[in-house]
């Protein structure tokens, strides 16, 4: 019998999240590890990695914001924020555990988050 992992969820803020994906596109563009962006920010060092896994609830606060342009190298803390009101408040993440690939294209031992869907949260 196969293991089948029940998906999960997670409702944040949709510009938190954006954010959150902004920043890490950067990151991977850069070149630059979880560990290494934390460092660089003055955070602990497991900071980032936290930040970009749903399971744990940690964000970036506004206070990161111009530490992370820092840190990545930007122009402007503009590169990170997105450029338009984003449609919704809150959102739903569904989302599983999948094994990453490395850098050869082979799966690791490590774990990502795979987004599976999102959808706006209405307000009540």
């Amino acid at each position: 019998m196969k293991f089948m992992k029940k998906n999960s969820t997670i409702i944040i803020s949709q510009f938190d999240y954006i954010i959150i994906e902004n920043v890490k596109a950067l990151r991977i563009a850069k070149k630059l590890s979880k560990q290494q962006l934390s460092e660089g920010i003055g955070v602990a060092s497991s900071f980032v990695g936290k930040v970009e896994n749903f399971s744990f609830r940690d964000k970036y606060s506004i206070r990161h914001l111009p530490l992370i342009a820092k840190a990545l190298n930007l122009v402007s803390v503009q590169e990170i924020i997105p450029s338009e009101i984003p449609e919704h408040d809150m959102i739903e993440i569904t989302y599983e555990k999948v094994l990453k690939k490395n850098e050869k294209g082979t799966l690791s031992k490590q774990f990502e988050d795979k987004v599976i869907s999102i959808k706006a949260i209405d307000k009540k």
